[in-house]
């Protein structure tokens, strides 16, 4: 068993979240810094200050200081994707519900929300009917603001605005589902990550894409350059660079519609690195040449020496084994890039994801297709099945394991659509840790079995918790466990620290990685409370009302931005299910 230690760790003692009504003067916010036109915009638009330094201490952990609670229902991603912009000094969240994104300004250690963008006005520009927002983020003054199509098969668009008037810029069309949005450390780029999924029916089904623009000149001469992956098809030059590792699982998809980016990250050798999450894979990416440098396969990780809780019909919280022949997919959601000593990392979040693609029609036509009907729903696909339903030898080692629902009977495993033999390992989805890789992608460091141990300590008797529940311990056993969701890096003090939030347990882990192979746990935070429940109004454990009870705290970390401000360092966290974006202080 891993001994995980911690004497800074301890159950926070939650307040209830009020949302907050202190008054600002937006005119007050918008002349923070430089008062710059929006025609005059570049990629230096105002004096930012250097980060403040505490060269004798280290961050030893996080203090929650305000949380703004949006008032759409419960459950509904209202507070996805968060960025802070220098500049303005304005907090921008996503905001998928209301198809929005809320500016949140932070006066005297509060947060209140002072205006939202107009993301009508970009599609009416772009000549598009959008969806949803999916991702935001920041540069100086500059908001960038990742839409998906209404018809999200359909190439979706990156909108600019103006940080301090949030007025509409320009749009720059961009591939199929944009889901992430980023830009470069110089804020000479700006790119998208164009996940392409398919519709649910599996009728089509777009290529996944990154769409990579240049501002160099300003954001009125961008050179945009949409980069694809059809070199890697199957009649493709470069199809035999693709490692039999990268993970194709799409029945009726060609290589560049198979592969589904992610997440992004700029990095400081010049490479932006893409995570392809279904395909456990990061495509490697050289932005002045704006052309694939590689696809790299992150590979599997034996649980043989490492324990898993790996069931939820086990009647018993944090009932951790260790089974050989066991293995998962690291299959990463959030990436971030980091240097020490000159050498460039890659830190990601394995938060593991299978693929299910649903539709409603009928039951008479959903069997005509060949589909499944499941529970008044049709299923076109789904790459996942339940240990029990393998088809695997009785001479393999976990047979009698696969067999029982207290052992790894009710873990999701990914299919190979035949029997599998003695000598093969069994592949389940996530990797339930977080990893760092060099340039190349070979791995060296990954957390392990540490955030299920450090959870159990911090929570007793809640590892495994779903987001949208408080009584649902062990629930996420056979599913990811405690899914890490969010990452990101901070280099402070010449010394490197992830931030990485759990999406169904909650809270932030916080490791230093100064020596990349030798990362160490730091601190937990979660703000979460599972003895009230997560709504207003609750009947069997279920959300009626949907409201969300402030007094639950912080449910559903889906992405964590760092920054600094006013002499101090902090991060901000969205927080999907609740609904919150939380900003703690970094102690030293």
């Amino acid at each position: 068993m891993t001994q995980v230690i911690d004497t800074k760790m301890q159950n926070l003692t939650l307040n209830p979240l009020v949302k907050t009504t202190v008054s600002i003067s937006l005119l007050a916010v918008l002349t923070a810094c430089s008062s710059n036109k929006p025609e005059q915009h570049s990629t230096q638009l105002c004096k930012v200050d250097p980060p403040p330094l505490h060269s004798e201490f280290s961050v030893s952990g996080l203090k929650p200081i305000a949380t703004f609670a949006s008032d759409s229902p419960f459950d509904t991603s209202a507070a996805e994707i968060v960025s802070y912009d220098s500049c303005s000094d304005l907090l921008f969240v996503v905001n998928a519900q209301a198809k929005t994104v809320e500016v949140l300004a932070q006066p005297n250690n509060a947060i209140e929300r002072i205006a939202s963008l107009d993301l009508s006005q970009a599609g009416d520009m772009a000549g598009i009917t959008i969806g949803a927002a999916n991702s935001v983020a920041t540069f100086e003054g500059l908001v960038a603001v990742a839409i998906e199509h209404e018809d999200k098969q359909s190439s979706g668009i990156i909108a600019l605005y103006d940080a301090h008037t949030l007025t509409l810029l320009t749009t720059f069309n961009a591939g199929a589902l944009p889901d992430m949005v980023s830009f470069s450390k110089d804020g000479v780029w700006i790119a998208s990550a164009n996940e392409g999924e398919p519709s649910g029916d599996y009728e089509r089904d777009p290529e996944g894409s990154v769409t990579l623009v240049n501002i160099a000149n300003g954001w009125q001469a961008p050179k945009v350059v949409q980069i694809d992956f059809r070199d890697f098809n199957q009649n493709g030059h470069r199809h035999n660079e693709l490692s039999p590792m990268v993970r194709l699982s799409g029945p009726k998809a060609t290589v560049a519609q198979d592969l589904e980016p992610e997440y992004l990250s700029f990095a400081d050798n010049g490479k932006l690195y893409v995570s392809l999450q279904e395909n456990n894979a990061i495509a490697k990416i050289d932005v002045e040449a704006a052309t694939v440098d590689a696809i790299l396969p992150l590979g599997t990780k034996s649980w043989t020496n490492l324990d898993i809780d790996a069931s939820n019909k086990d009647k018993k919280v944090a009932n951790f084994r260790q089974y050989p022949m066991l293995e998962s997919y690291y299959m990463p959601d959030s990436i971030s890039s980091f240097t020490v000593d000159g050498n460039t990392y890659i830190a990601t979040a394995n938060e593991g994801d299978g693929r299910e693609y649903l539709y409603e029609t009928t039951r008479e036509r959903c069997e005509t297709a060949g589909h499944e009907w499941d529970d008044d729903i049709c299923l076109s696909h789904i790459d996942e099945v339940r240990g029990a339903k393998l088809d695997i030898s009785s001479d393999h080692p976990l047979y009698l394991s696969l067999q029982d629902n207290a052992l790894l009977g009710r873990l999701k495993f990914i299919s190979p659509n035949r029997t599998i033999d003695a000598s093969e390992p069994v592949v389940a989805f996530g990797g339930r840790s977080f990893s760092i890789w060099d340039e190349d992608g070979k791995q060296v460091f990954d957390s392990g079995d540490q955030f299920a141990h450090i959870v159990a300590q911090h929570s007793p008797g809640y590892l495994n918790s779903s987001n949208d529940s408080n009584q649902s311990a062990d629930d996420r056993s056979d599913d990811k466990g405690v899914e890490p969701e969010a990452i990101t890096t901070a280099t402070i003090n010449d010394r490197v620290y992830a931030f990485i939030g759990l999406e169904r347990q909650g809270g932030i882990m916080v490791y230093d990685v100064t020596s990349p192979s030798q990362a160490l746990f730091v601190h937990y935070t979660n703000r979460r409370d599972f003895a009230q429940p997560v709504c207003t109004v609750m009947e069997d454990d279920s959300c009626v009302s949907d409201v969300w009870n402030p007094a639950s705290g912080d449910l559903g970390p889906e992405s964590i931005e760092y920054f600094t401000r006013m002499s101090k360092h902090y991060i901000a966290v969205g927080n999907e299910v609740s609904g919150t974006t939380t900003v703690y202080e970094l102690q030293f």
